[in-house]
């Protein structure tokens, strides 16, 4: 992905979702977004949560997406499906879930993973 597409992306998600900052390492690796205060549905807290996403061979795969790892729902329990993995040396919780992907509006890939916080009470 060139320069130009993640500054597109980025401020698409700026524009839908606030703070969003590209963190990506280096130039030659997929864009790295990172949400300063995203905004998940009750009873999920904190909220808002960062979250990261690494965008791998957009857009034909929806990208990588991860939340802070305090997350948790009303039982105190985090999203089913979740394991914790490092992201830029820091500890993120990602979690499976499925849907289906085929577009390239990076707000809408976004707020697909968004819905599973909508779905599920834990």
């Amino acid at each position: 992905m060139d320069a130009d597409a993640r500054k597109i992306i980025i401020a698409r998600l700026c524009d839908a979702f606030g703070e969003v900052t590209d963190v990506t390492p280096e130039a030659d690796q997929p864009l790295h977004a990172q949400f300063k205060e995203l905004w998940l549905s009750k009873p999920w807290t904190p909220s808002p949560a960062e979250a990261i996403s690494v965008w791998r061979n957009w857009p034909n795969e929806r990208p990588e997406f991860s939340i802070q790892p305090e997350v948790v729902g009303e039982t105190g329990g985090p999203p089913e499906s979740n394991s914790d993995t490092y992201v830029l040396g820091r500890l993120w919780r990602s979690f499976s879930y499925s849907f289906p992907w085929n577009g390239d509006d990076p707000v809408l890939v976004v707020q697909l993973w968004l819905n599973r916080f909508a779905m599920e009470r834990r």
